[in-house]
């Protein structure tokens, strides 16, 4: 299932012929997933997190992506949904391997960090 245009919205994506992937997106706090995580306090799951990525990296190569290994994929800081709320891929891509940072926009913390490789 695709997130893209219902979970959050995509402002830009871009992959450079350096291998530089930047993209920025804005959440969707009204999305029916919250009321199951958590109803008293939702949370961003991690996993649609890592599939905004995938999705918004796959819309930058123009084809379908999927993670084939995750080395390293450290949450810093807890997405708490809002109105408004902006995040920053700031990724870079050598061949398979995918290794950059999710920040959150609004007050410029960095949330996730990820080491993976594509196919």
């Amino acid at each position: 299932m695709r997130l893209e245009d219902n979970f959050y919205i995509v402002r830009s994506v871009v992959l450079t012929d350096q291998g530089a992937f930047t993209g920025e997106v804005e959440l969707l706090p009204q999305h029916p997933i919250y009321e199951g995580h958590f109803p008293q306090q939702a949370v961003v799951p991690g996993v649609c997190t890592l599939t905004i990525i995938k999705e918004c990296l796959g819309k930058a190569l123009q084809r379908e992506v999927s993670f084939s290994a995750i080395k390293e994929c450290k949450y810093l800081s807890a997405l708490l949904p809002f109105d408004g709320l902006t995040l920053k891929l700031d990724f870079q891509l050598v061949e398979s391997q995918l290794r950059g940072v999710v920040v959150r926009v609004n007050d410029n913390q960095t949330v996730l960090k990820l080491k993976a490789t594509i196919r």
